[in-house]
């Protein structure tokens, strides 16, 4: 076995490692929240911010049912999202309005596409690991035509052609196979998530195109320096603000618990994610 195979089967390894990890850990989490009736693991409607997800995403909870929420570290949830909250309001907010003000519509147009198509090989991935060829094919498609005719992504052709896709993360793969979201979490910067989401973020980086460069072309291993993913990483992050301006700027003035709107609102959504 050659170097390079090894690198590769190291690599694997590892990702296969940090998701067997969290899948252990959400399913223990999944039976604590079945058998623990402590006031932390109360049940909350799930019509919480449903104005914020699509009608046909939630059939199930228009008949009255409820949903459990694991929220075991609410506690320090909520000091986490008073951090993040001061650090939108007094930075990354303020930046995001920038951006939309002085950027013309067009070029935040051109960058969103750019920024989605960099996140296609990893939906073509996961589409094809939870056995949705279509959905696959059709991402993988939308990849190559707008890396091309679309000029590395800054064009959305196949958008406009109507080949349309899913988009798909290790953590709707991990919930396709039955991973339990386990606890809820709120993490610093990057906002809501779980203990699956959070192993799917994790297999993402370690399984993710842009950062291998197997045959070492250019003389380097991987495929983008480490200073061009901080700065797209950066730019998506100001990106996806900048599209919820208006949503954030809501839920601060009508949500009588900003903490639970969000939550009930992130479960609910990534739960139609998995379902879709």
């Amino acid at each position: 076995m050659n170097r390079l195979q090894k690198k590769f089967l190291n690599s694997t390894y590892k990702s296969l490692a940090i998701a067997l990890t969290f899948l252990t850990f959400s399913f223990f989490t999944d039976e604590s929240c079945a058998k623990n009736n402590s006031k932390e693991n109360r049940k909350e409607l799930a019509f919480a911010s449903m104005d914020l997800i699509d009608d046909d995403d939630f059939e199930s909870y228009e008949t009255g049912d409820f949903k459990e929420i694991y929220d075991p570290l609410e506690k320090y949830n909520r000091k986490i999202l008073v951090f993040n909250d001061h650090f939108d309001r007094y930075f990354l907010e303020y930046v995001a309005k920038l951006y939309r003000k002085n950027v013309h519509k067009e070029v935040r147009s051109s960058t969103r596409n750019f920024l989605t198509n960099l996140s296609l090989p990893l939906v073509t991935i996961n589409s094809l690991a939870q056995g949705k060829i279509e959905n696959g094919l059709s991402s993988f498609s939308t990849f190559i035509i707008n890396s091309t005719l679309g000029i590395g992504g800054l064009f959305d052709v196949a958008g406009r052609k109507k080949i349309k896709y899913n988009p798909e993360d290790f953590g709707q793969t991990l919930g396709h196979y039955g991973s339990g979201t386990g606890a809820y979490l709120m993490l610093p910067f990057f906002g809501p998530s779980s203990t699956r989401d959070l192993s799917g973020l994790a297999v993402n980086s370690a399984i993710n195109p842009l950062g291998f460069n197997m045959l070492e072309v250019g003389g380097s291993k991987e495929m983008l320096e480490t200073n061009y993913i901080i700065l797209i990483g950066a730019a998506s992050g100001v990106d996806t603000r900048e599209s919820l301006i208006e949503i954030i700027d809501d839920l601060r003035k009508d949500s009588f618990d900003y903490y639970s709107t969000i939550r009930s609102a992130y479960l609910q959504k990534r739960e139609a994610d998995i379902k879709k």
